[in-house]
């Protein structure tokens, strides 16, 4: 017994637990990670079930891409401005009102894909809201020296619940439909906010601010000022492009089309990313990277060559390999990534800092869900895959030859 609990107690992924509020926030947002995983079955199984066509699934999602676009940049302002635990707080239990609607309008037959376009807007603008909230608090609830740690288990809720969450949402929509899974999102979206809420309330120091457009700027300035920042936000712009394309439209797609299956097939290559996901966080938990800008685009460039496997090798065990793979990567690219955003970055501008982060990371996410429908409608699912695959690895591979990329550690 005393062998296994020192053994625990060095994992060095464990540590963040410690903390009460950490372990609060981490046990409330698992929860509703697995919901999460749900809503991304049943969302575009629930758009093609009420007969629409590729362009209006991926209208579904370029509108809560577009919102969260417009919406980001205030949404770190705001979060500079208030309680982050607040902000939190309010977004679950938002969503889980919203998601509760979508499944009672499914349920009784009145749900229609111009709801579903409202709600995309909704979760949209609340995921601006949220994100650089959580970006945001994970320094107020952990010490420094385990920030990665802490983003780590955060996302390990994430990739649980991404092995999971989509085998019980490919069980529930076949066997059931997806207004049922609406309801599960909706519940455990009701269920984070009430863990949450038992956390301690933070202070908010009452001081006259600037207008949001002054301390909007304020976080820009920063940005620019910093090369190896500035430079990462602008290329991920243009290489998330590429990505959002064929894993919001051409998967569904890929699946429906080329591989034969259905949402019960969705679900278990989402299960597979799931497996990728957790892989990664227990590697990336207990690295040291030094040479981080080298680290951030070679795993990158990975992510090039797993969206080209899928489009190449269209057959399933191959499809949930590669999405595994391409998984595995953005989790070990963005615990790297936000633990040096974290580290570097003066806590007071971290939210806007955060938000324009997110900003850069979607600038062109609303039109890559209908670049991905027009492309799979022109030449099929796979030439999704592989011309955006290629893209995404050549793009990556462009940023090693920049010095401020490679000087960075």
């Amino acid at each position: 017994m005393t062998l296994h609990r020192t053994i625990w107690e060095r994992l060095a992924i464990v540590r963040p637990l410690r903390h009460r509020d950490f372990r609060l926030l981490w046990f409330g947002q698992s929860i509703s990670a697995f919901g999460n995983s749900i809503y991304g079955v049943a969302l575009p199984f629930q758009v093609l079930a009420l007969g629409g066509s590729a362009v209006q699934l991926g209208t579904a999602f370029a509108l809560s891409t577009g919102t969260s676009l417009v919406a980001l940049l205030f949404g770190g302002v705001i979060v500079d401005r208030v309680s982050r635990r607040l902000v939190i707080l309010t977004s679950d239990l938002l969503s889980g009102v919203v998601a509760a609607a979508i499944a009672g309008l499914g349920l009784t037959g009145h749900l229609t894909i111009e709801i579903i376009y409202v709600a995309a807007v909704f979760f949209g603008a609340a995921t601006a809201f949220y994100l650089p909230a959580m970006g945001a608090i994970i320094p107020e609830l952990v010490p420094a020296d385990v920030l990665i740690a802490g983003n780590s288990l955060r996302g390990l809720s994430r990739q649980v619940n991404r092995v999971i969450g989509p085998l019980a949402g490919g069980v529930l929509v076949s066997g059931i439909g997806p207004p049922a899974a609406f309801a599960v999102d909706a519940a455990t979206f009701f269920v984070s906010f009430v863990i949450f809420l038992a956390s301690s309330a933070t202070v908010v120091t009452a001081v006259k601010r600037p207008s949001l457009f002054t301390d909007l700027k304020e976080g820009i300035r920063y940005t620019a000022s910093i090369p190896w920042l500035w430079i990462t936000i602008f290329a991920f712009s243009v290489i998330n492009f590429f990505n959002f394309a064929p894993l919001t439209v051409g998967l569904p797609l890929l699946v429906n089309n080329v591989i034969g299956g259905g949402a019960r097939t969705f679900g278990l290559i989402g299960a597979a990313a799931g497996a990728g996901e957790l892989i990664a966080t227990f590697t990336v938990s207990q690295l040291n990277v030094r040479r981080v800008g080298i680290y951030l685009y070679a795993v990158a460039s990975v992510e090039g060559l797993a969206l080209l496997g899928m489009g190449l090798f269209p057959a399933l065990p191959l499809v949930m390999l590669a999405n595994a793979l391409f998984a595995a990567c953005v989790v070990a690219f963005t615990v790297v990534w936000d633990s040096l955003l974290q580290r570097e970055v003066p806590r007071p501008l971290l939210g806007r800092v955060v938000s324009l982060d997110w900003f850069g990371a979607i600038l062109l996410g609303p039109a890559a869900p209908i670049f991905g429908a027009l492309l799979a409608q022109r030449s099929g699912p796979r030439s999704v895959f592989v011309i955006c695959g290629v893209f995404a690895f050549v793009l990556s591979l462009a940023g090693l030859a920049i010095p401020a990329v490679r000087r960075l550690r």
